[in-house]
This record gives structure tokens, sequence and C-alpha cells, in this order.
């Protein structure tokens, strides 16, 4: 295969689906957002389908940054990574029921999920329970980016990490335990793996070239995992976008209930992860309420941080006092002087996200695990007015990669393994992922913000009393 080679690489997020053409050398040639429908991504009923249209969108407005350049380079596969642990309930006619969503609450626990560690058969379980009409219907269970590389030309498969990680999908004894039927959960097979090619329909349907090979991707955090080259023992990704995970890679799993023990993906080591379910969201909110909607986030983030001296002292915003990770519960806003402008506003709802993330770290601390810095991916890695912010508030240095998101720099690593184009998955990961930038703490900035981080804590623990 010709050197002169770019891959495309797509991620299924929450709220939208980003993409981007990357080289074999590790150059990004062109990136795009598309978002689902706004009322599907409020009511939380995106569609399959919607992650479908999003993608063959994303095809187009790729292929039109790149064509007027005049590139002659050979496009050598697509890889794909997404959200969990999220299922599409397939039928046997073909058809993607409403998906299981890892935030919409649909999942039916057994007592003792010691046992039955599955993230997945959960969400399979409640459909068998609550919807057995969909369920008897349902040929296949399949994740996000497994189905949509499926509706591609891919074989129906479950993409797992490594092997490691089969305990946290499925296995007979747990099928059992749940009461499932096994055959409708597809084989499995690891990252980085040649899965199909593109079909004649899908290539119809979205202008790539017919037998493109496709690539296993996987799940989001894994490939933002490679895509940040966070493989070693106390490195940390701090990963964000709708929702936001802080992931250390450890030699010790955690046994705190606050903490998500996973395998990583270098086999012997672990991934410890404090999870931040609204950060992202918290944020759209703010713009949303203030009809900012169409607004930079550059631009916003400026204006807010003009008002930070006038804001210090006075201004607390409380999100998910009870801390169940949803907006819709009680939040709460504390101002001894009453506010004068949407900045300030903005002001006390960033610094309340600052201060999740520090109270992450911290929390991440106590367990043992010690952070000095992270590497970042996603949105929010991409506006540094926020990544000076965040260095500041949480004492942290911040490094940002050449391609922000991680997740799409992880499936181009994957790629080029499962096209032969490297020998290793390190090999891959050495020429991809480049530090273009770090954000190191202002000492004084960080001593005053940490005077409010203590009043702030001591204050929420005294407001949580009365939402138990």
């Amino acid at each position: 295969m010709e050197q002169a080679a770019y891959l495309l690489c797509a991620d299924i997020g929450t709220s939208s689906l980003k993409a981007a053409f990357i080289s074999t050398s590790g150059e990004l040639l062109a990136f795009v957002r598309e978002p689902y429908p706004a009322e599907r991504v409020l009511s939380g009923t995106v569609l399959a389908t919607d992650w479908e249209d999003a993608f063959t969108r994303a095809v187009g407005a790729l292929e039109a940054v790149l064509s007027p350049r005049g590139n002659r380079a050979k496009l050598a596969g697509v890889a794909i990574s997404g959200n969990g642990p999220t299922l599409v309930p397939v039928t046997r006619t073909g058809q993607a029921l409403l998906p299981l969503h890892w935030h919409d609450g649909r999942v039916a626990r057994i007592a003792d999920t010691a046992a039955a560690p599955s993230l997945f058969l959960p969400h399979a379980a409640y459909l068998a329970q609550k919807e057995p009409a969909h369920y008897e219907t349902t040929g296949r269970f399949l994740s996000t980016h497994e189905w949509l590389s499926w509706r591609l030309g891919a074989e129906p498969v479950t993409v797992i990490p490594n092997q490691a990680y089969i305990p946290y999908y499925w296995d007979k004894t747990q099928f059992a335990a749940y009461g499932l039927d096994g055959d409708r959960f597809p084989p499995f097979v690891e990252q980085g793996q040649p899965i199909g090619a593109i079909s004649a329909a899908a290539a119809e349907r979205t202008g790539l070239p017919r037998r493109l090979p496709i690539i296993s991707g996987g799940p989001d955090f894994i490939t933002a995992l490679i895509g940040t080259g966070v493989l070693l023992p106390g490195m940390v990704c701090d990963r964000a976008g709708t929702s936001e995970g802080i992931n250390v890679c450890a030699k010790q799993g955690s046994r705190s209930r606050y903490h998500r023990t996973l395998p990583h993906v270098q086999a012997g080591l672990w991934n410890v992860g404090a999870m931040l379910p609204t950060t992202g969201r918290l944020f759209e909110w703010f713009r949303h309420i203030t009809g900012q909607e169409n607004r930079d986030y550059r631009e916003m983030l400026a204006e807010i941080l003009q008002c930070q001296e006038t804001c210090k002292g006075r201004d607390f915003f409380f999100p998910d006092i009870r801390s169940s990770g949803s907006l819709r519960i009680s939040s709460a806003f504390f101002s001894t002087a009453g506010l004068t402008s949407r900045a300030e506003l903005g002001y006390a709802v960033i610094e309340s996200i600052a201060f999740m993330v520090r109270s992450a770290i911290e929390g991440l601390e106590k367990e043992g695990y010690r952070i000095e810095g992270m590497r970042l991916s996603g949105g929010q890695a991409k506006n540094p007015y926020w990544n000076q912010f965040k260095a500041d508030v949480t004492g942290r240095w911040l490094a940002v990669p050449e391609i922000a998101d991680g997740e799409l720099a992880g499936n181009a690593c994957l790629a080029m393994k499962g096209l032969g184009l490297v020998p290793s998955l390190e090999a891959a990961i050495e020429q991809t992922v480049k530090i273009k930038e770090v954000y190191e703490p202002v000492q004084r900035h960080y001593a005053l913000h940490s005077e409010r981080f203590e009043v702030y804590t001591a204050m929420l623990h005294k407001m949580e009393r009365f939402f138990e």
C-alpha cells in the first residue's frame, strides 16, 4: 500500500459525531463535527439512524475540505469508535430499534453484580423484562460503533479492547444470571482488526469507495487513551465532551465505589476512572438559557473570564447537589450581591465545572493515584482560555496533543495497525501522538482558587443535607 495515504476516523458521541481525515504519518488533514437533532439530544432519544446521517454528512464535509487542496493521497481505511455502554437492538429484518443509551437509565440489574460485572447486559435485560415484544424481535445487540460499522459493510461483531474485557461485556455465566439468550450477542473481535469492507449499498449512500477496508475501533474512552498516548503507569487522560472522565493508567485498581476500574488497553495495567457525567452538558445548558447557541466558545469564555475579578468572593453555582449526574435534580445558585450580567452567571457555571474536576482529581489522589498533570482529549481541549482556567483551578499542568480529539487519533492508530502499516500499536502512537502545548498553572491564581474551593466545598456539604 502506498505511503501517501490517509484514514477516515469517526467517533459517535452523545450529542454529535466527530470525524477526521488523518494521514498515515499522523497528520490531521480535515476535521468536522456533525450534531444530531437537538430535540432528540435533549430528550435522550437519539436514533441509530441519526448517527448514520451525521456520518454521511461528515464524509461529504471532509471531502469538501480536502478536495480543493488537490490531494492525491489514497483513502486507505475507516475506523469508528463510540460511546457506551450503549446497545442497539437490531431486529431480524435489520431494523434498528431505539438504542439503550448509556445515560437513559433503562437498565435491569441483578442482586449479585460482583458476580456479573457486565456493563452491557443490564441494558439488554431491561428490554427483555420491560419491552419483551421488542426483545423477541431482536436478532442481535450491537454497540454504537459496531452498528455503524455493520451498516457500512462490516461483519456483526463485538469489539473488545483485549481478552481481559470479556467479563465486562458478557459470558455464558452472566447470560444465565440475567436470563438472556447468548445467540443475540455477536462474537468477540479485538480492536485494530479488519472486520469487513464498504459495501456497494454503503458506497452509494456515503460516497466512500467500495471495498474500502473497515477496521474495528472500539469504546471511546479506550481509543482516547490510545490517541493521547496514556499507556504507562501514572499517566492520566482527561477526556471531556458532553460528559467527562479522568482516567489514570495504574498498576493497581481502585476499590472505591466512586471510581470505575477496568482493564487498561495495555495488558496487566488498569484504567481507573472518575466519571463526571454533566460537565460539558452543564455549559451547554448555560449557553442555551442565555441564548448563545450559535456563539463561538472562545468568544464566550473570553467574555466570562474578563469578569472573574469582580465575581470572586460572592457568586457560587451548585449543580447536581445530590451528585447523581443529572441536571434534572436539584441545583442552587448563591450570590451575596446579585448578578448584573450573563458573564457573571457564566463565571459561576465554569467555576463549578472546574471545581468538579478538581474534586475528582483529589478523590483519586486520596486513593493513592498521584496526578501531577493530565493529557487532554475532546472538544474542551481546543479552548485555550478554558485550558488555562482549568490548570489554574486544579493546580495541574495540562497537555494538549496536536490532534485534540484522542478518540479520532486512537482510531487512526488502530487502523494503521489493522492495515499492517506499522509493526505495532506503540509504533502508530509514536508517529501520531505529539504534544502541541502545555498549560502550566499560575501559582498566584491557584492559591486564590484554592481559597474559593474550600468555601465552595464546605457550603456544598451543608446544602447536601437539605436534599437527602
